[in-house]
């Protein structure tokens, strides 16, 4: 008899957590779908946080082409002297007329403002440092001269940052208005002085080190 009452308990015990199990589930639908669109929101999120990235990583090599561009523009107008490159101011009416149309939003941006100077008027922009590359001071990169005084040109394959190479006409001392890093073929083919060893009395790098500024035998203007 015990083990009837005993069964009849615990059936209906059952039944009681059926029917607490049937009332609560509703509660439990609403919790798994509020969890879905938890994961879902995160995912759109994570989504959203990636493209953004990939936005501001593409605008950043967009902006730091831009800079390359605009720096190279203003050291070769006719009226740069690239003896005092941190003295000649180009008008930003003409970057954007004549380069880039939107640059004074790439020369304003707060991470170029080590790389352009804004006159007070705020119409002219002058390049910040002595040559473009800004890179490690240790670093040998390829570089483009024009002398203004005599309109000499040539090419180095020995050139660094901020340091200038004395012109062999007239022997004024001229910072490079281009530079890249080097290639494999990178040497000096555009000038009469093709070939001809680095001249290091007229290297600032040489004449700092007291000795050529490159290894072994290269051959640069």
């Amino acid at each position: 008899m015990w083990k009837v009452a005993a069964e009849a308990k615990r059936a209906e015990a059952q039944r009681a957590a059926a029917a607490r199990w049937a009332a609560d589930a509703p509660r439990r639908e609403e919790e798994a779908r509020r969890a879905e669109e938890a994961r879902r929101a995160a995912r759109r999120a994570a989504d959203a946080l990636l493209e953004a990235q990939r936005a501001a990583n593409a605008f950043r090599v967009y902006a730091e082409d831009a800079a390359a561009k605009i720096d190279l523009f203003i050291r070769t107008r006719r009226r740069f002297d690239s003896a005092r490159p941190l003295e000649c101011a180009c008008e930003i009416a003409l970057i954007e007329q004549n380069l880039l149309n939107g640059a004074r939003e790439i020369i304003e941006r707060h991470d170029y403002g080590a790389r352009f100077a804004i006159s007070n008027s705020g119409n002219s922009v002058r390049v910040r440092h002595l040559t473009p590359f800004q890179g490690d001071a240790t670093h040998r990169v390829y570089g483009k001269f024009e002398c203004r005084p005599c309109g000499r040109k040539w090419e180095s394959a020995s050139t660094w940052r901020d340091k200038w190479q004395a012109c062999q006409r007239c022997e004024t001392r001229t910072y490079p208005y281009d530079q890249h890093p080097l290639v494999q073929g990178d040497h000096t083919d555009a000038t009469e002085d093709n070939r001809r060893p680095h001249d290091m009395a007229r290297c600032e790098r040489c004449r700092e080190l007291g000795r050529i500024c490159v290894p072994g035998r290269y051959y640069a203007a």
